[in-house]
């Protein structure tokens, strides 16, 4: 399968988008450069590092995990963070209502990567205003305001979606059975689907979300997940908000081995970048 389709599954017409991927043109979506400037990125966390480097054939940001680092909070820092809003004519169309997007990126962990528990990866975000950041990190209040679906890797590269949703009865019985596992913590994000793929280390692999915005107070909300090109999780009739002024606003572009303990650490030092980076609206 071409990388496009990997990055922009085929079966959507793309009204805007971006890419900063080497690829055939895609109707609709423009190029545009690894950069936090071309890519509105802000709210970077402080201490860490997200260079750019040519990696295996790809221009990536390098995501550096010192040894003994987990949580973002704690020391050595490892991993990155910021929020990344795409394109200006991708952001002028979510803020002008566009509630389907698509978000795409590859990813490559070191050869002979070490998983220890697990990590955080990018995935979209949104919801009111400011209320739409910081929706992670065991967040109980304004839950109803905010929408996080940031990925992860577990123990040996299991791969799943971590979400942070509205604490409704739809939402917590939709999710709870989505194969093969999934498991509902009242304190933090709820793990989705997990071992619907796995991570491999020294090549690269394609991620891509689609999350489909509900109705206010109505619950047909959509989020699907394609691992190299195939659909691996796929969950219809969510709840994601109670107010049309709730929306997606982008990538939550974060990666830390965590986990807020210390037996979550990485082992060694290790690295793993992040290249392709897309976004587009989608009817």
């Amino acid at each position: 399968m071409s990388l496009q389709r990997k990055l922009f599954p085929h079966g959507y017409k793309y009204i805007t988008g971006f890419t900063t991927a080497s690829c055939d043109t895609i109707p609709g979506v423009t190029s545009v450069e690894l950069s936090d400037a071309a890519l509105n990125v802000t709210k970077i966390t402080s201490g860490i590092t997200h260079n750019i480097v040519s990696q295996k054939g790809k221009t990536a940001w390098e995501a550096i995990y010192p040894e003994g680092s987990y949580n973002p909070s704690a020391l050595p820092r490892g991993g990155f963070g910021f929020y990344l809003g795409g394109s200006e004519d991708f952001q002028s169309a979510i803020q002008a209502g566009a509630s389907h997007v698509i978000f795409s990126y590859s990813i490559m962990f070191q050869d002979g990567f070490q998983w220890n528990k697990g990590g955080k990866l990018p995935g979209g975000f949104g919801g009111i205003g400011d209320l739409a950041y910081a929706c992670s990190g065991g967040r109980q209040t304004d839950r109803a305001q905010c929408f996080d679906f940031r990925l992860m890797w577990r123990t040996n590269g299991t791969g799943e979606l971590y979400a942070y949703v509205p604490l409704t009865d739809d939402n917590a019985n939709i999710l709870s059975i989505v194969p093969p596992l999934s498991i509902l913590n009242t304190d933090y994000g709820w793990s989705v689907g997990r071992g619907a793929w796995t991570f491999p280390s020294g090549e690269w692999v394609t991620v891509a979300e689609r999350i489909k915005l509900s109705d206010p107070y109505e619950a047909n909300g959509e989020v699907e997940v394609w691992f190299n090109g195939e659909s691996v999780i796929n969950v219809q009739g969510l709840e994601l908000r109670n107010d049309t002024s709730s929306i997606v606003q982008g990538m939550h572009f974060q990666t830390f081995f965590g986990g807020s303990t210390v037996d979550w650490a990485s082992p060694v030092n290790q690295t793993a970048w992040f290249a392709d980076v897309s976004g587009a609206a989608v009817v």
